[in-house]
């Protein structure tokens, strides 16, 4: 009986004890090693994009139509880079937040090193040109795949007695 009762307590103790261990998260350190992996693998790139496309939309939209802004928003637009840049901070510390919370801290620094090795710099410089093809591929596979797919299904129900 004492055995039982103690066994329950340690159990007791040990599930009371794990939630306070996942609220420590991540060291500064493990949250670094994150974050290179964020910059190093180009993904923080993505980010730059925003803001960019933001400005040149703005310009599109009133720098055509009321050119007499120009000066002002121009201005405008200058200012509020450093709000863009606060901004992509945040994306780019919450990005390493959720690789802090699916990789180690060891695992976290091979992929860094990786990327920031010559043959990870030159995936790097590639990527954008891959990613771009994949996705001119990516349409006409999908619909011919999906196609494949529902033939064979019709011709499998056919074969079971179904007339769909």
């Amino acid at each position: 009986m004492i055995r039982h009762s103690l066994a329950g307590a340690l159990l007791s103790l040990a599930l009371l004890a794990m939630p306070a261990l996942a609220q420590q998260g991540p060291t500064p350190e493990h949250l670094k090693a994150a974050r290179e992996v964020v910059v190093s693998s180009g993904l923080s790139q993505s980010f730059d994009s925003i803001y960019a496309e933001f400005s040149a939309g703005v310009r599109q939209s009133f720098g055509t139509t009321r050119p007499e802004l120009k000066k002002d928003m121009d201005e405008v637009l200058t200012a509020l880079k450093a709000e863009a840049d606060l901004r992509r901070e945040e994306i780019v510390d919450s990005s390493a937040r959720i690789f802090a919370s699916k990789m180690t801290e060891a695992d976290l620094k091979d992929v860094a090193a990786f990327f920031n090795s010559p043959v990870g710099q030159r995936y790097n410089s590639y990527r954008p040109q891959v990613i771009d093809e994949i996705f001119a591929l990516l349409q006409p596979w999908s619909t011919a795949t999906s196609n494949r797919l529902f033939d064979l299904f019709q011709a499998e129900m056919r074969k079971r007695g179904h007339q769909l």
